[in-house]
């Protein structure tokens, strides 16, 4: 990935997002049966149309640990190809609702012919539209399910407001998707294959918790499932060969065996968020220094001025998290100013303290994490460099 000088987004949510967008839409087909044989009974697929299990694509089955109930209504953030819609469509029967939500049209128009193929378009309806804005109005949904969804959101505390925002109080939430508890190579973690495969956006465990519970979600509970090998990886088309040869390559073989876990993540909504929850105000106290900023996973972005050629903006990485790995074309240096965590480069992991300063050199690829309970934050100077 690359950053336009111009651009006030330092961690290229846009680009990610097009990215993701893209590797959607240029997939010949889905995973089929490399996800149905290993996530379904074969009695759930029974009567599906053969266009939903072709297109699955998800890491687990949301459904089957959702607990739903005749007539409730069910939110699938990222349906893909319909095959949970349907599912959670049967189980909550002809008085209940459920509505898909995609960010990618033509995975919307292939939800659509399933939902009619199978015969439940009078309680199914579906939305192209962005987990981090979803346009629902608040507190009208019962349960939300997703599989393998959240990992493709380069904004997560945001797309977790916007599920809080859209459920009702006391209502439920259930998705599949993958978590990653050790270090993968930089180099496969900036490639748009691993942000599309859910392997980049993966955080661990403890970071996921977190947002859940600062977004008002009680009793968090988060089962592990199913480890994700280089080669279970391999049988999702979203990764193109090189990726998996530079896997291979680059990963010990005995950390091959799994790059990634699946686990169906379980919360109630303990309250509705205040609308500055969902705005993230307050994340940061920068409010008065500049009205503009750039959000992305996890940090909030402040400009504080441009003189000429160079960039100065503070940004504060939320604790546990981190940003995405990405590249600059230009040399980059920061301050840490409060907090501490680390510079993730390819030869490494470099502590951060208070007073540190560090330099990445052009195109390097490079992440900031934040160990403390309080944000890291940092100053940083871009410079142009032609």
């Amino acid at each position: 990935m690359s950053e336009a000088t111009t651009s006030p987004d330092l961690l290229f949510q846009d680009e990610i997002r097009a990215a993701v967008r893209d590797a959607y839409r240029a997939l010949p087909a889905g995973a089929g049966r490399s996800v149905t044989d290993r996530f379904y009974d074969r009695p759930e697929l029974d009567g599906l149309p053969a266009s939903a299990l072709d297109w699955a694509l998800g890491v687990g089955n949301p459904v089957a640990h959702a607990a739903l109930q005749r007539g409730e209504v069910v939110l699938d953030v990222g349906c893909g190809g319909g095959i949970d819609t349907l599912l959670a469509a049967r189980a909550v029967g002809p008085t209940g609702r459920v509505i898909g939500l995609d960010t990618v049209p033509e995975m919307c128009e292939r939800a659509e012919r399933s939902i009619r193929d199978a015969g439940l378009d009078d309680r199914c309806e579906v939305h192209v539209g962005d987990m981090e804005a979803v346009p629902l109005p608040d507190g009208g949904i019962d349960v939300i399910i997703s599989n393998g969804a959240l990992n493709l959101s380069p904004r997560k505390s945001r797309a977790i407001a916007e599920m809080a925002r859209v459920l009702r109080p006391g209502g439920r939430l259930c998705m599949a998707d993958l978590v990653v508890d050790r270090e993968l190579p930089p180099a496969v973690l900036a490639s748009d294959a691993a942000w599309a495969g859910c392997i980049a956006g993966a955080v661990s465990e403890r970071v996921l918790r977190r947002k859940l519970e600062r977004r008002g979600f009680a009793d968090v509970t988060i089962e592990h499932g199913t480890p994700f090998s280089v080669d279970d990886v391999a049988a999702y088309p979203l990764f193109p060969a090189d990726v998996i040869d530079l896997m291979h390559r680059l990963l010990p073989p005995d950390e091959q065996g799994e790059v990634a876990t699946g686990v169906v993540i379980r919360a109630t909504l303990a309250g509705m968020p205040s609308r500055a929850e969902v705005d993230g105000s307050g994340v940061v106290s920068l409010a008065d220094v500049a009205p503009a900023s750039a959000e992305a996973p996890g940090v909030t972005v402040r400009p504080l001025k441009q003189v000429e050629d160079v960039h100065l903006k503070v940004l504060d990485v939320e604790p546990g998290g981190s940003t995405p790995f990405h590249t600059h074309v230009h040399a980059h240096e920061g301050v840490v100013m409060t907090g501490r965590g680390a510079l993730r480069l390819a030869d490494g992991r470099h502590p951060l303290a208070p007073g540190d300063v560090f330099t990445v050199t052009p195109n390097a690829v490079h992440a900031i994490e934040a160990d403390d309970d309080e944000p890291l934050r940092f100053a940083c100077m871009d410079c142009f460099v032609e």
